[in-house]
């Protein structure tokens, strides 16, 4: 397990998944999220 953590494949995998996440965060549009919000009320309201 612990050369598995530190195997440069593992390492990648991670640094590109917390980057990717990192830039769904910040490049989302701020304006959009209410609208989002307002579909995801009425699915379950329904």
């Amino acid at each position: 397990m612990r050369a598995m953590i530190r195997s440069d494949l593992f390492r990648n995998f991670v640094g590109g998944f917390l980057l990717g996440a990192a830039a769904l965060v910040a490049l989302s549009p701020a304006d959009g999220t209410d609208t989002l919000k307002a579909k995801i009320e009425a699915i379950y309201k329904a």
